[in-house]
């Protein structure tokens, strides 16, 4: 009968129906039986041996000697007395069945470190996956020394798990913090506007054009913020749609170029332009191309100081599509490089109040990984460096070599 929770017999019979212990009861069984078949067969050989021997040797005395069998028999059963009495069969039996009790005892002990082995690191899984399965992220299957040696398939899922639990973590703690970010960048917004409608209702300020230009103009960032928000959940989500077909990347740079000259002339720095002298085309979505393109050259125009200058470079190598924009100031720190494309990242410069929302890089390696290309950020020896890898469209392919015309994106890893 199973004990009831509560009962000190609890854990005893947790213990008695745990993996372990039914690999212990199963090989234990296996020993037992192998060692009483292993006595019984060799009982039977012995006793079928000297039956044998006696037969043999009756026939051979009474050939040799001409002795008749009904006068050899006794000598014979008095030889077996004798030699019985001489080796003492108790005591040989007895050694027997002592050797026989040990040798079960080491194999039962060997049974026992054997589902131990085996069991251990599977009751250390459970037990860190309860604790998962509690909301517990910072669980982890504890590795003693001999398995962090192991290099077995029961090693290899328990190091597994511990990667699967600290990447749960990771993404739990992104998932708190993205949601915090977002309701402080809805906040500032949303402040502003309810003080600005209420000055207004109360007649503190003025209902003139300028003030409700202002007041649209708090909403337009609201409505980039909601916009920017839905695009990434999409492309993470790998639902968003992209309108593949070919693209020439001189054509988009060169708008591009012509459309940043005068907020780069505003500030003093040079915007400078190096393309290919052939056609470059990428199969891929023109406008969200073009969306990265001007989130990153944004980027490098606001870390850029006065006087300082921007390239963005265009070149094919190695059978790969490279867009650069490289731009002269500090460069990236460790920790922009690390974390420039999570979400809401605060560099030094949105502490100032001169950055975005914090999206715009999250947004721009989801829409290129969506494309089956990287995004890359780098240092160089005058400043910071981005670069875009696309795969070039082959001589003479169009829509009809490519993928489809609507396409959903790759999902990012670890999203």
């Amino acid at each position: 009968m199973k004990p009831q929770r509560g009962t000190p017999w609890q854990a005893v019979w947790r213990g008695w129906n745990s993996l372990a212990a039914d690999l212990y009861k199963a090989m234990l069984g296996v020993v037992l039986l192998t060692s009483l078949t292993v006595f019984v067969v060799l009982s039977y050989a012995w006793s079928a041996f000297m039956d044998e021997v006696q037969r043999q040797t009756r026939e051979l005395l009474t050939a040799q000697l001409q002795v008749s069998p009904d006068r050899l028999d006794p000598l014979l059963a008095q030889a077996r007395r004798l030699s019985e009495t001489t080796l003492n069969v108790d005591q040989i039996r007895g050694l027997f069945v002592f050797a026989l009790v040990l040798l079960f005892t080491l194999l039962s002990l060997l049974v026992w470190w054997s589902a131990r082995r085996f069991a251990r690191p599977l009751t250390l899984l459970s037990a860190a996956a309860h604790r998962l399965t509690t909301g517990d992220f910072t669980a982890r299957a504890a590795l003693s020394r001999s398995l962090t040696r192991r290099t077995d398939e029961t090693a290899r899922l328990l190091r597994d798990f511990n990667a699967m639990a600290a990447s749960l973590e990771r993404l739990e703690r992104e998932r708190r913090y993205g949601v915090a970010a977002i309701a402080h960048e809805l906040r500032t917004p949303v402040t502003v506007l309810r003080g600005r409608l209420e000055g207004l209702r109360d007649g503190v300020l003025p209902a003139s054009p300028q003030e409700l230009e202002k007041l649209i103009g708090h909403a337009d960032l609201l409505s980039r913020l909601i916009e920017d928000l839905q695009l990434l959940s999409l492309a993470e989500a790998g639902e968003l749609r992209l309108e593949l077909g070919p693209v020439e990347l001189r054509d988009v740079l060169i708008r591009l170029h012509a459309d940043h000259l005068k907020a780069a002339q505003a500030q003093g720095a040079q915007l400078l332009l190096d393309l290919c002298a052939e056609p470059v085309r990428v199969i891929g979505d023109r406008r969200r191309l073009q969306q990265v393109v001007h989130n990153l050259l944004t980027n490098a125009l606001r870390h850029t100081p006065p006087h300082g200058t921007v390239w963005i470079k265009l070149a094919v190598e190695a059978g790969a599509v490279h867009i650069e924009i490289h731009n002269t100031g500090t460069g990236f720190t460790a920790e922009a490089l690390n974390r420039a494309f999570e979400r809401f990242y605060s560099g030094p410069d949105r502490e100032r109040g001169r950055g975005g929302s914090g999206l715009g890089l999250a947004i721009s390696k989801s829409l290129i990984e969506a494309h089956g290309g990287e995004l890359r950020l780098f240092n160089t020896d005058t400043g910071a460096g981005v670069r875009i890898t696309l795969n070039p469209l082959a001589e003479g392919e169009g829509l009809h070599g490519a993928r489809p015309r609507s396409a959903p994106s790759t999902r990012r890893p670890g999203g």
